[in-house]
């Protein structure tokens, strides 16, 4: 069974899968391979979820993450006797992601998940009962703010001016208003689809670790910290959420920028694991039953592997039905010893150093490369204990 995610940049998880397998039929042309293109709520989660259900991909176009206008793709599915609800498949990275902007572009300041409102708006237009929402990938580091503001909600400073976008202008917030909320949020059930668990605030927090990579430095890293910080406290001191545990602490709120502090506003909100979600949607378990082997990957694997990443789901359903899984990265990074609890080795793809640009356009290739050595790697291994 080759069940990887996508390796960011370069490759679709169907196209890490048909790599793969070209790799392993070099050295076993006569197996039975099963392809499961996976994700946990990041980029392509909605084709990897059209996968095991009927439904019909529609596009909406709305403002990017710094407000220029996008083609955005999302999902709605037909009830059936199995999900009963109108439900819409959103991807925050569809309006909202990191993909949509150069490196050059990245400024989580100001980018904003304004636009992913205006799909959640579309989709309860389009008569949407339920939402599952992914949040991977996203740009943005504003808590949701946007979403809110696109939805109705008033985010004012002290001067009861309406909120810049972004997560800089977070730290003016002075009041929440919610009075022209659009009345249809409260009969949504959303579906929070979260592939980590990280809290809203701190060292461990939405902006510390992954406003990184989103473009901040160090300095704005800390100014967007404390920014979150005072959106759950004005939230909290007006009552606008739920629950006696402090909302900076909430397990999963750092997800996408701290989207889940915003969505928590507005909706009835459940947040689940995106690759548990995924896994029982595709019925992973019937599709391992009788395999040998399990491959997966996604295009780094670290630390936060760990956290609900799709390597790591898949490895561990595996695991309990005693199939060894081998993962396949682009790179490795810190603490991946912690895996080989549920991996039984883990591999690289990239030959040597070499420019980003460069590892990105030989993805495919590398990756083929590694899955046949790796296959070679077992023959040999089942020749010399023969």
């Amino acid at each position: 069974v080759i069940a990887p995610d996508s390796f960011k940049e370069s490759l679709s998880a169907v196209s890490v899968a048909a790599c793969i397998e070209k790799g392993f039929r070099e050295i076993f042309p006569d197996a039975d391979y099963v392809t499961l293109p996976l994700a946990d709520g990041g980029e392509g989660t909605v084709d990897v979820l059209l996968q095991g259900l009927v439904g019909q991909k529609r596009t909406h176009q709305v403002e990017g993450p710094l407000g220029e206008l996008v083609n955005a793709e999302w999902a709605m599915l037909e009830p059936s006797a199995r999900n009963p609800n109108k439900t819409a498949l959103i991807e925050i990275a569809a309006a909202s992601g990191l993909d949509l902007l150069t490196p050059a572009q990245r400024d989580p300041l100001v980018a904003s998940s304004f636009g992913t409102g205006q799909l959640i708006l579309e989709a309860i237009e389009q008569g949407a009962q339920t939402i599952i929402l992914g949040l991977g990938g996203s740009a943005t580091n504003d808590g949701g703010a946007g979403i809110v503001q696109a939805l109705g909600g008033r985010l004012s400073d002290n001067a009861g001016q309406e909120l810049s976008r972004g997560g800089a202008a977070l730290a003016e917030l002075a009041s929440i208003d919610l009075t022209d909320l659009d009345l249809r949020c409260a009969d949504i059930e959303l579906i929070v689809a979260c592939d980590v668990d990280n809290p809203l605030c701190g060292n461990n927090g939405a902006s510390h670790i992954f406003g990184p990579q989103k473009g901040a430095s160090p300095e704005q890293v800390v100014m967007l910290d404390k920014a979150l910080a005072n959106f759950a406290q004005v939230a909290e001191a007006q009552g606008c959420v739920s629950g006696d545990e402090p909302v900076h602490k909430r397990t999963g709120y750092g997800a996408a920028g701290g989207t889940p502090m915003g969505l928590s506003l507005l909706f009835n909100m459940q947040i689940k694991p995106g690759i548990e979600m995924v896994l029982d949607v595709l019925q992973a378990d019937e599709v391992l039953k009788g395999a040998d082997l399990v491959i997966t990957g996604e295009g780094q694997m670290d630390n936060q592997t760990l956290q609900g990443k799709t390597p790591y789901g898949i490895a561990k359903r595996a695991s309990l039905q005693g199939i060894p899984t081998i993962g396949i990265a682009g790179s490795l990074g810190t603490e991946v010893e912690a895996l080989y609890g549920e991996m039984s080795s883990l591999f690289g793809t990239v030959r040597s150093p070499l420019p980003l640009e460069q590892v990105l356009r030989e993805a495919e290739l590398n990756l083929t490369r590694t899955a046949r050595n790796i296959a070679s790697t077992l023959r040999l291994g089942h020749a010399i204990l023969k």
